[in-house]
Parts: structure tokens; C-alpha cells; sequence
């Protein structure tokens, strides 16, 4: 393998892994609020909050392979 900057075969390859975190959270719940008006009246309304901040967390994971050349320092 040939560096495309300078030419040069001492290249060396490492595996590197990439780690994504996304979360996602809840908010305000207007059905729980509504369910709760009706059987509670005004005070029935905090039902909604019921369950807020709660969420669900997705990690993926990714490798990818860098080569870098051991001449100029360039990653590809």
C-alpha cells in the first residue's frame, strides 16, 4: 500500500471503534393529564408528568480502519 501523499510504502493500519450514544426522552404526557382530569379534576392534570424524563438510550458501535503513513504523519 502507497501513501497518496508522498508515495511512500511504510504505512502501518490500525482498527479504531467508534462509539455513538443517543437518548431520547419523555415530556409532558397530555393523555395521562386527560385521563387524570377526568377522574381527579384539576389536581388530575400533574398525571401527565407522570413518566417525564424517563427514556430510552441507543449505543452503536462502529470500526473503522485508519491507515497512517509512518514518512509524512497523513491518516486516510
Amino acid at each position: 500500500m502507497k501513501c497518496p501523499n508522498c508515495g511512500s510504502e511504510n504505512v502501518t493500519s490500525q482498527a479504531v471503534t467508534e462509539t455513538i450514544t443517543e437518548s431520547k426522552t419523555k415530556g409532558f404526557g397530555c393523555i395521562k393529564s386527560c385521563i387524570g382530569f377526568l377522574l381527579f379534576s384539576i389536581p388530575g392534570i400533574l398525571c401527565g408528568l407522570c413518566g417525564m424524563g424517563k427514556g430510552k438510550t441507543k449505543t452503536t458501535s462502529k470500526t473503522k480502519v485508519i491507515h497512517i503513513c509512518q514518512n509524512c504523519g497523513k491518516q486516510w
